[in-house]
């Protein structure tokens, strides 16, 4: 499910609009409407591209494999983004602004150094994916059990004792979720 939903939503602007896939930012802002696909994994980029307020109709952005460490206070100009890859960055919160992204559908954050999540997470009902692993987080807010339409949240690799495992599925009662987690450790 997980793959075929990647799959998706990286293939649907090429096919639904035939162009507007993008791999350098410069190439982008020649043509700012037409931008649905972003791709700057690898770029060396070390702050959020202010760049991106260009692009009212950015469907799927990959910023993997930078040095980023903080999302910006504001993040309402990319109320279309469904796809959002933020994989091995600096990351160490998820501020209240990630709360913008309400038509977000997959979330990966996977190994940064993220130890605080804004209880504004709860804004993205329509997330389905969401990956955490690798990450110094050692609870989640609250809020999260109202993500109603999550499928899948990977939380492997983080030390996690028993208790807090515990914890955070309690979150998900009566959800139909893949939860996945590593070893509880013997921490505190």
């Amino acid at each position: 499910m997980r793959i075929l939903l990647s799959i998706f939503i990286l293939l649907a602007p090429i096919v639904l609009f035939g162009q507007g896939v993008y791999t350098s930012l410069a190439d982008a802002m020649n043509e700012p409407e037409s931008v649905v696909k972003l791709d700057l994994r690898r770029s060396k980029i070390r702050e959020w591209p202010e760049e991106l307020k260009s692009f009212p109709n950015l469907l799927s952005l990959d910023l993997s494999k930078n040095k980023i460490d903080s999302l910006p206070s504001d993040l309402t100009y990319l109320s279309k983004l469904e796809y959002l890859d933020l994989t091995s960055n600096n990351l160490d919160s998820l501020p209240n602004s990630i709360g913008d992204l309400e038509n977000l559908k997959v979330l990966l954050l996977g190994n940064n150094e993220i130890y605080h999540v804004s209880p504004e997470i709860s804004n993205l009902k329509q997330l389905e994916e969401w990956e955490m692993w690798s990450n110094n987080i050692y609870y989640l807010p609250q809020s999260v059990g109202e993500l109603k339409n999550l499928k899948e949240l990977d939380l492997r690799n983080i030390q996690l004792n028993m208790e807090y495992q515990e914890s955070i599925k309690s979150l998900f009662d009566g959800f139909d979720i893949r939860l996945r987690f590593s070893m509880s450790c013997d921490c505190d």
